[in-house]
């Protein structure tokens, strides 16, 4: 039986893959009782405590404001004092994760490092480009490109030899759900089109999403690749569930010269003087009151209202039903999750997160969070 005893991340919701850990109720080499709460994370929609799976001392192996994902081991419970030594053995031997067959080359088919890096550059599977000579070399897998390159020149007899009034070619950013949500905002759309998807995710690689292919890793490299070549016209991220995950993409992609989009559900209401900043990604039946401004790079989902005079910052994230009066507005970095109301004139302080089901009457400071603890009982008949 294992000295330690792990804690890891729950998942709060069906489509919650990270969460950041807001912060440690307990600090490390503290005694704790099973069910005590010794943690509390966060997602777009939910803030959620974490408990102790049984009784012992507390060593943390993750600190405040650090992005984990559902599953990742972020504590550990021992019936001793905890020595540190011993669990960073234990967790770098329980989490090690074996080699795959594909994760090195075989004596059959060898090639070169640089090969190999300037492959996963282009998401290219490397087994797949042939070889001049006996290993596959970077001159091998700078022709496959090129070839791949012409091959794409004038796919489109209409649209490719008549760009003027072409639709925004759009490359989302994340293969998961938000992709689905981006990609059915823009169905029937005749200034915009999805025309290819890049994800992390390698097992993805290769497949579609709706028919638009997913080409390889987010790599900014390749996208202004992409650009370059004319392939796409704008990016657009997906990711609504990491904040710190949208606004690093946002700002290195942007770095490099690449545009954003906006996209915009065709079914949202848009008052008059509304303005806008690039890459807000809007779902269905929002609403935006005359005079507001909206910052760049926001997730709104279905049935956010922004209203008249509200001002809106960068990289905030909205579950469905987040709705304010007027003259709000928002910082940086905000999360709210679903079914929130604001009244007029509330300032909301960068990187605060609050948590669904509230009404806020006052102005909330930076780096707020704001919980509601829901309790229940058990009706006996």
């Amino acid at each position: 039986m294992s000295a330690f005893i792990p804690i890891i991340v729950p998942q709060s919701g069906p489509n919650d893959v990270t969460a950041t850990l807001t912060e440690w109720s307990k600090p490390r080499g503290h005694w704790v009782n099973r069910g005590e709460v010794v943690a509390v994370a966060e997602t777009t929609k939910s803030v959620f405590e974490i408990e102790a799976p049984a009784a012992g001392y507390l060593f943390d192996l993750a600190a405040g404001g650090d992005e984990v994902a559902v599953g990742d081991v972020i504590a550990v419970l021992s019936a001793t004092v905890v020595d540190e030594a011993a669990v960073r053995a234990w967790v770098a031997a329980t989490q090690a994760k074996p080699a795959t067959a594909a994760a090195a080359p075989t004596a059959a088919r060898e090639w070169t490092l640089k090969a190999e890096l300037l492959a996963q550059r282009h998401g290219i599977d490397i087994v797949q480009v042939p070889a001049a000579g006996a290993r596959i070399t970077e001159a091998d897998v700078e022709s496959y490109v090129a070839a791949a390159a012409s091959a794409r020149v004038d796919h489109d007899l209409v649209r490719d030899r008549h760009p003027a009034n072409r639709a925004q070619r759009i490359l989302i950013i994340g293969g998961g759900n938000g992709a689905v949500q981006i990609i059915d905002a823009l169905a029937g759309s005749r200034t915009q089109q999805a025309v290819a998807i890049v994800d992390d995710n390698a097992a993805l690689h290769g497949k579609r999403v709706a028919g638009v292919p997913i080409l390889g890793a987010i790599d900014a490299a390749r996208g202004a690749d992409m650009l370059a070549t004319g392939e796409i016209d704008a990016a657009v991220i997906s990711i609504s569930t990491s904040i710190p995950a949208r606004s690093r993409i946002f700002e290195e992609w942007k770095a490099r010269g690449i545009p954003f989009a906006n996209v915009i559900h065709p079914s949202c209401v848009v008052g008059m003087n509304v303005q806008w900043g690039e890459g807000n990604v809007v779902m269905a039946l929002c609403h935006f009151g005359a005079c507001a401004t909206v910052g760049d790079n926001n997730f709104l989902s279905a049935y956010c209202s922004i209203e008249h005079h509200c001002i809106l910052g960068s990289h905030c994230s909205f579950g469905p039903g987040v709705v304010t009066s007027s003259r709000v507005h928002f910082g940086d970095r905000v999360r709210c999750g679903t079914g929130i109301f604001i009244e007029p004139g509330v300032t909301i302080g960068a990187e605060s997160v609050i948590a669904s089901g509230l009404a806020i009457t006052q102005n909330v400071p930076p780096r707020s969070l704001l919980k509601a603890k829901i309790g229940y009982t058990i009706r006996t008949r």
